[in-house]
């Protein structure tokens, strides 16, 4: 696998290099600390680590407040302790409020991971290939991901029957997972156990022509979601379906069932808001990822749907993930 991706750094530990760098006196914040790792949108992601992470003696994670220099909440569930260790460091504390003005550490020392994985991104997306494609094969495969703790994932393989929907083949496995959920690089999270899933499945010999990923394929801010970069990587065609729209404008407002309306980011048709039922109120978002394209995708989802939401190698796909993973 290291000759198709790149070894995804350790966040956790570039988290802790660099909170351990905010002095005594000082605090900083979930955004600041994103902005330090390289990018701000990994800020939810910090808070959530700052109220979950394995605690002990020495940990200065006190020290993390919200972005106004609220206190917020604090991993031993006690906000008082929080307060009191903020106190004894000499940090003046107004209601729940501390000055970031005069009491906020900006000046980290990182190599930005972030930015690097950016970068990694933008040169797959320059590899991504879109073309049209006019046969829909009897065959169709989807893979998906659940999650039984933070750091494990199961990944599941489903092959369909086109023309009937029903399941023929699967395969799951279970790995560990290094890096955490950060909108716009689940790529990093995902990837490595998709593409060892994919090594079990071609080695059965029941690796369908198309793929079908539980992610954004080029409806992605940078345009390379993970079924863009999955097919880039494993020299797939991939169409990505999602519930959410990650990006980009669509008027979704009156859909009739089985409508579907172009989905728009940087002026660019990047795929389609499809309403799939009449007893699903919100549709559903189809993207092109690699060597297919936006018509192709959204015919082969047609295709594959049976009256549920999700066609039907991905409601297996995720079925087969979370059973296996419980």
């Amino acid at each position: 696998m290291a000759d198709r991706f790149p070894a995804v750094p350790d966040l956790t530990g570039c988290l802790r290099q660099l909170l351990a760098q905010v002095p005594a006196g000082w605090v900083t914040t979930c955004g600041n600390l994103a902005d330090a790792l390289g990018n701000r949108i990994a800020a939810r992601w910090v808070g959530h680590w700052a109220l979950h992470h394995e605690h002990g003696a020495g940990c200065t994670c006190h020290r993390i407040l919200r972005a106004g220099g609220q206190l917020g909440g604090y991993v031993t569930a006690s906000d008082e302790t929080k307060r009191q260790r903020l106190l004894d460091e000499g940090i003046a504390i107004d209601g729940d409020v501390v000055d970031l003005e005069r009491f906020g550490f900006r000046d980290f020392v990182s190599n930005r991971p972030l930015e690097e994985l950016r970068r990694f991104q933008e040169a797959v997306q320059r590899q991504v290939v879109l073309r049209p494609r006019r046969i829909v094969p009897k065959l169709v495969g989807a893979v998906d991901v659940a999650y039984p703790s933070p750091n494990s994932g199961v990944a599941a393989y489903a092959l369909v029957e086109t023309e009937t929907g029903r399941l023929v083949w699967s395969a799951t496995i279970r790995r560990r997972v290094a890096f955490p959920y950060i909108s716009t690089y689940l790529s990093f999270r995902e990837i490595p156990i998709y593409l060892d899933l994919l090594d079990e499945v071609r080695a059965a010999g029941r690796l369908s022509r198309v793929l079908l990923v539980d992610g954004s394929g080029i409806l992605h801010h940078r345009h390379v979601g993970i079924a863009s970069h999955l097919g880039v990587v494993a020299k797939l065609p991939t169409v990505g379906v999602t519930k959410k729209l990650l990006c980009g404008s669509v008027d979704i407002k009156g859909m009739a069932s089985g409508e579907s309306r172009p989905v728009v980011h940087q002026d660019q048709l990047v795929g389609v808001a499809l309403r799939p039922t009449a007893g699903s109120q919100r549709p559903i978002f189809i993207s092109p990822g690699h060597l297919v394209d936006v018509a192709f995708g959204e015919q082969l989802v047609r295709r594959l749907l049976t009256g549920r939401r999700l066609p039907e190698p991905l409601y297996w796909a995720d079925r087969l993930s979370k059973t296996a993973a419980r």
